[in-house]
Formats: structure tokens, sequence, C-alpha cells
């Protein structure tokens, strides 16, 4: 039984000291933990140029939405609002 009650101690204190090493890290802007919250758009253009790299066919997909931006902001139209 006490080695049980030990086992779980050790745990929180990992877990309590993961927590405090992965702060530190957010603090030196290295990762998103618990206080800053990673914005969309860079996540979205990262995963999109991490797979034009391993999936080459999708570079006109790319391009495609390049082109839309830049379309609409010659035109003056509002960007597209995704829900």
């Amino acid at each position: 039984m006490i080695q049980i009650v030990l086992w779980i101690i050790a745990l929180a204190i990992a877990a309590f000291l993961f927590d405090r090493v992965a702060l530190w890290a957010e603090d030196n802007g290295w990762i998103y933990w618990r206080r800053r919250k990673a914005s969309t758009t860079s996540i979205g253009a990262i995963l999109s140029d991490l797979n034009t790299v391993t999936n080459p066919s999708a570079q006109h997909v790319v391009e495609a939405k390049q082109a839309k931006k830049l379309e609409e902001r010659d035109n003056g139209d509002p960007p597209e609002v995704r829900g």
C-alpha cells in the first residue's frame, strides 16, 4: 500500500516539474503551453508548407489559394471568412 502512495506522489512531483519546465520554455517563446495560444493562421501556414514538402502534388492548391488572396486584395473584396 505504501508503495502505491509513493508512486502517486512521485507522479505528482514529475507532473509538476514537467509543467514548470513547459512554462519556462513558453516564456522563452519555444512552445505554447498554458498562457498563450498559437495563432491558427501560423499553424495553418506551417501545415500547408509541410504538406507541400511531403506531397508535391499539393503545390497547385497552395498556389491557387495564394492567387485567390491576391485577387481579392486587388479587387478590394473582403477576404472570405470561414466559420
